[in-house]
């Protein structure tokens, strides 16, 4: 009987102890929480206030000229995925005499409790821009990236935009630039890789210079299945039946004259179309009379070992990571790049060598 009431006591208070445990854990978290939700908030009235980015660089443009800048769009909590690039296909700025550049677009998400880290990052590497609109609304943070661009980076020639699940051929991007930075007049049998480029070439030459945006044409229908909500477009959002041809959001290249006009075009709208691609590259150069055009050189949105097999044999600009289940798919940035270096790698050398 004894014992039995002292096996109750010690179970009363090894309940009891575990209780506090967990109360005063929990009161540490939520203290913690609040903590950096206050920085966070503080930081982020701030940049509303003063019309600023939350985070940013302005002195990422700061060289005489960058005639390429690889505009990447990310999520806070996508800092594998930065580290990935940044160890691999952006480590390249200076390659064929072309100088480049490259910065992450972020948006803003209430209480993901890691603008700490994301200030540590872009204070280490200097290449994020942090943006007060909300990360979902993809179309306004790519035109308020644009609107940046204008006050701090107007000595970019040419943007190539992208997403930060994608391995570019950075390489051959450079190739691009330097071909169309030499004998501008001559576009007649210009070739690279035996792909013509006499559609760059007259894109760059013509009296309308902003009239230049390559990358992947759609011809695409809304998606009017409302129960894919991601993608579903009303008919009051959107009433027509097709979209105009419009690029892939995967990456697209544009100079500095047609990124000027797509922006102040798009800042006349208070509620633009949310589809960032279809509407940027699409609605908004069909309106200004010209269109997505075709990028010479293929991308893959495979499989990493299909891509991997195709870049011996095809003129790969880029190629798309999918997530796995149950693997680091961060491997296979280190994987595509290692390949596109060993095929690329000695145009890299003997240019070096010449010069």
């Amino acid at each position: 009987m004894r014992r039995s009431r002292s096996n109750r006591r010690n179970l009363f208070f090894v309940i009891l102890l575990i209780t506090y445990i967990l109360f005063y854990w929990y009161i540490f978290k939520a203290t913690n929480a609040n903590k950096r939700d206050q920085a966070e908030e503080q930081a982020y009235l701030h940049a509303v206030r003063e019309s600023l980015p939350m985070i940013y660089n302005p002195k990422l443009c700061s060289s005489d000229k960058i005639d390429l800048l690889f505009l990447i769009f990310s999520s806070d909590s996508h800092i594998l995925e930065r580290h990935s690039i940044r160890e691999t296909w952006a480590s390249m700025s200076n390659v064929f005499n072309i100088h480049s550049q490259h910065l992450f677009v972020l948006g803003y998400q209430h209480g993901s409790n890691l603008y700490e880290y994301i200030s540590n990052e872009a204070q280490r590497e200097q290449d994020i821009l942090y943006l007060t609109v909300d990360d979902y609304g993809q179309t306004t943070k790519e035109l308020h990236a644009y609107r940046w661009l204008e006050k701090y980076c107007p000595n970019v020639t040419f943007t190539f935009k992208t997403e930060d699940n994608n391995v570019v051929n950075s390489i051959l991007l450079h190739k691009i630039i330097g071909e169309l930075k030499t004998n501008t007049s001559q576009s007649e049998n210009r070739y690279l890789y035996r792909s013509s480029l006499s559609s760059l070439f007259l894109a760059q030459l013509n009296s309308d210079s902003h009239k230049f945006l390559f990358g992947w044409p759609v011809v695409n229908k809304p998606e009017r299945d409302s129960r894919n909500i991601l993608y579903y477009v009303s008919y009051d959002e959107y009433p027509r039946e097709f979209y105009p041809r419009y690029c892939s959001s995967v990456g697209y290249l544009m100079n500095s004259a047609t990124r000027k006009l797509i922006t102040a075009e798009g800042f006349k709208e208070k509620k633009p179309f949310r589809i960032a691609d279809v509407y940027l590259t699409g609605i908004l150069p069909e309106r200004l009379n010209f269109t997505c055009d075709l990028l010479p050189f293929t991308y893959y949105p495979g499989t990493v070992e299909e891509c991997i097999s195709m870049i011996a044999r095809y003129t790969i600009i880029l190629c798309t990571i999918r997530p796995h289940v149950n693997q680091n798919t961060f491997l296979d940035y280190y994987r595509i790049w290692r390949t596109l270096k060993d095929v690329y790698g000695d145009t890299i050398d003997a240019k070096q060598n010449k010069s």
